[in-house]
């Protein structure tokens, strides 16, 4: 199944379920006050429906089945006692089942949660990427990566992306030397199903746009073989390492972090000027190499430097290091 034809179905999915809930409303000739649960039991069809979707075709264990399942079951059975409980269907409490079970459905979930940590499993599914460059002169290169590892670097030449994606990728064709790349994550916690590994090979032989958007990962980008020219990396709670390129006439660089470590590593050869600004983060740089100046850092020789990087980092809680 295409992602076209997997966004299809679960909007059509979602959009049958809110018929379905005005239709039986209508039908049954009742208030809103009665009837709103009914939404929660739509909520939780169409999650698990969409959750099925999703999983199609993969080749997962069962404990991921089970607990792409489960808050969908919890919204369904929930909204079903408050529906029956306020349109007067039942002689049931809801509000007082719910109150009184609740700590029963904790210990399932914690329950199902500890199986699915120790329940034995496969690699799970890996998918190879390769897109050809089509003779473009340039290309851009857009990941879209939470948690796992990702791990970046040289590829084939005549080749724009080339890799494999331990956990599954989306591909989005932008245009001639555009993609975008996102991991197919379909699962609550990794330790339930599938792990995320993606391990990408750029183009050594096109000047690149990489943009790099993570989560809670650990990525490594090992560019000093790429004539990357432009990077953005925004990331949350997560450590990246980057090796800027060593070859490039200017390389603009833009860093985003939020609860992040951010290591960039600037190759022998290649001058550098670094704007930081932090708000509870820190900045360590490597004041041997790039003196401080009245608005941060730079190589002395920058202006005239034949290989030369433009950084900007602005960040949160977290800390940059620049060497």
């Amino acid at each position: 199944m295409t992602p076209g034809q997997r966004g299809s179905l679960i909007g059509g999915i979602w959009l049958v379920s809110v018929g379905a809930v005005f239709l039986v409303q209508q039908a049954m000739g009742l208030p809103w006050s009665q009837a709103w649960p009914l939404f929660l039991v739509m909520a939780g069809v169409g999650t698990g429906a969409s959750a099925l979707v999703g999983l199609a075709g993969r080749r997962i264990g069962a404990w991921s089945v089970v607990w792409a399942l489960v808050w969908p079951a919890i919204m369904i059975a929930a909204g079903v006692l408050l529906f029956v409980d306020l349109a007067g269907l039942a002689d049931v409490d809801a509000l007082d089942l719910l109150l009184r079970w609740w700590p029963a459905i904790l210990i399932v979930i914690g329950v199902l949660i500890l199986i699915g940590a120790v329940w034995p499993r496969g690699r799970g599914v890996e998918e190879r990427v390769s897109i050809p460059t089509g003779g473009v002169s340039s290309g851009e290169v857009t990941l879209k990566f939470g948690a796992g590892r990702l791990d970046v670097g040289r590829g084939v030449p005549g080749t724009l992306v080339d890799g494999t994606f331990e956990g599954g990728v989306l591909r989005r064709d932008l245009g001639a030397g555009r993609v975008e790349l996102e991991a197919d994550v379909t699962r609550v916690f990794p330790w339930m199903g599938d792990t995320l590994h993606w391990q990408v090979g750029l183009a050594p032989d096109l000047p690149l746009a990489l943009r790099l958007e993570g989560g809670a990962s650990r990525s490594i980008l090992e560019l000093a073989d790429l004539q990357v020219t432009s990077l953005v990396v925004k990331t949350g709670a997560s450590d990246t390492r980057i090796v800027l390129p060593a070859s490039v006439a200017e390389c603009d660089v833009r860093v985003e972090a939020g609860a992040a470590q951010v290591s960039i590593e600037v190759p022998t050869g290649v001058a550098a000027r670094i704007r930081s600004q932090m708000g509870l983060g820190s900045t360590n740089v490597d004041e041997g190499r790039f003196p401080r100046t009245a608005d941060g850092w730079a190589s002395p020789d920058y202006e005239g430097a034949t290989h030369r990087a433009e950084i900007h980092i602005q960040g949160g809680v977290g800390s940059v290091r620049v060497r």
